[in-house]
């Protein structure tokens, strides 16, 4: 991945909500099939991605971690994050309409 296109990763990750990034991890997870798998491949520690998807602790990847699992998503999954981040950006400008 290029250096603007890294860069323009992490903008993005910003505006995602913070359940969406966990829908984007068990996206992830889904495709490398483990844990382990899925640390490797995005560079975070496994601790941390038990942390994100246990469901008694709302705790949530921040936005560096966030560009991670986007720059991952798009190496395998990019016509489908793609259309993901469209419906999130639709779902933003309808809120902004609404005001």
């Amino acid at each position: 991945m290029s250096k603007s296109n890294i860069e323009t990763v992490q903008l993005i990750a910003q505006y995602i909500p913070n359940e969406q990034r966990i829908s984007l991890l068990k996206s992830l997870l889904e495709v490398y099939g483990s844990i382990y798998k899925t640390s490797k491949v995005t560079k975070i520690s496994r601790p941390a991605l038990y942390r994100y998807l246990a469901s008694d602790k709302k705790s949530y990847p921040n936005d560096e971690i966030t560009a991670r699992l986007l720059a991952a998503l798009l190496e395998i999954k990019r016509s489908w994050i793609k259309d993901q981040l469209k419906q999130l950006a639709k779902d933003f400008n309808e809120l902004i309409n609404k005001l």
